[in-house]
């Protein structure tokens, strides 16, 4: 049998492969200039069976761990790649005990149809104001006011308070009580909106389990992120390196300067940290405990969000003007690391729970 991170990574180089040859930078611009939401996308990378990909073989999916989904948004990143895939890999596979209560997860692995995952705790900045959602005998009251792909889903995924702490609810968006509004975003990648519950009927899927569900959700959502991270940050790199190999200055590449050499070398070395970071964290998220995957997911997550804003800047540094224009890739790469940076935490809150933790273990 093969292990995890093999799986993984011929999972990562078939969908690497697959999007080089179906997903241009033509259909990207494409899609960065709808809002990131495409149904066509979406139905096509379900029918590729991309949305059950770590869903065990017994529900329809492939059976391949969770740790095998990084690769996967390693090659989602380093082509720019736009949806609520993160939603619609990760839900179906870590909520499929609960399949009875939500088979709009079950239809989303089939079709693509969006699910959205509406979380206060996408941040510890309390100057954010992201919201609050709390259960009360199956009601669900509150408000977030941002939640990706809100506006397109089929179903939501409630993450709300309750007097034993959190449990994960499931919620028809055309129920009475919910209004999702759309709202602006700086990210030319996601559909965001606000939802507001008033006293809806829930379907919970852990009303005892203190938020452990909960807590594995997030977790898994900021290993993923940093793999994304990576691939942009890889994209990025690419990019570039391309682009000081072909544009001259006084009869010559700029790529010839030592100026430009250093800059590129350091984006290099960056952008191999990161990645070498997240394939050491998913070796060992597998069998990890809740509390250990929540350290190795945190520090993933924070290295991630410093190191790929950092490549980013220089690519479009280098890029000179170019940088900073549509036409070029590193501009929405840039755009894409900033609201990723911060969702499920920056560096700055994440190395903060991380010495909590240490400290709480001395």
């Amino acid at each position: 049998m093969a292990e995890p991170m093999d799986v993984g990574a011929e999972y990562g180089s078939a969908v690497d492969d697959y999007l080089t040859r179906a997903y241009d930078g033509d259909r990207c611009r494409a899609l960065l200039s709808a809002g990131g939401w495409d149904a066509g996308l979406a139905a096509e990378l379900a029918e590729l069976g991309w949305h059950g990909l770590a869903v065990p073989e017994q529900h329809g999916g492939l059976g391949a761990p969770l740790s095998a989904l990084g690769p996967v948004f390693t090659a989602l990143g380093r082509h720019l790649v736009v949806g609520p895939m993160l939603e619609n890999m990760l839900l179906p596979a870590v909520l499929h005990p609960h399949w009875t209560s939500a088979p709009a997860l079950a239809a989303a692995v089939g079709t693509g149809a969006p699910v959205a995952l509406v979380d206060p705790g996408i941040t510890d900045d309390r100057t954010a104001d992201v919201g609050t959602m709390t259960l009360h005998d199956q009601r669900l009251s509150g408000a977030v006011e941002a939640v990706r792909f809100a506006g397109q889903a089929s179903l939501l995924v409630v993450v709300a308070a309750t007097e034993a702490g959190e449990a994960v609810c499931f919620v028809d968006p055309t129920a009475a009580g919910v209004r999702i509004d759309s709202v602006d975003s700086a990210d030319p990648a996601i559909a965001f909106a606000r939802v507001a519950l008033d006293d809806v009927r829930a379907d919970v899927a852990t009303p005892t389990d203190g938020g452990a569900l909960a807590d594995r959700i997030r977790s898994w959502a900021r290993l993923l992120i940093a793999c994304e991270l990576s691939g942009l940050a890889d994209h990025a790199l690419d990019r570039t390196v391309t682009y000081i190999g072909q544009r001259e200055q006084f009869g010559q590449p700029i790529g010839s300067f030592q100026a430009v050499k250093h800059i590129a070398a350091d984006m290099y070395a960056q952008a191999t940290s990161l990645r070498n970071l997240c394939t050491a964290a998913l070796a060992d998220a597998t069998d990890a405990s809740t509390a250990d995957l929540a350290v190795l997911a945190w520090t993933a997550k924070a290295h991630a969000a410093e190191v790929a804003v950092r490549v980013c800047e220089d690519a479009v540094q280098l890029h000179g003007g170019m940088g900073f224009t549509t036409e070029s890739d590193v501009s929405a790469c840039y755009l894409r690391t900033l609201a990723l940076r911060s969702w499920y935490g920056d560096a700055t809150e994440l190395q903060l729970r991380i010495g909590a933790a240490l400290l709480d273990r001395v």
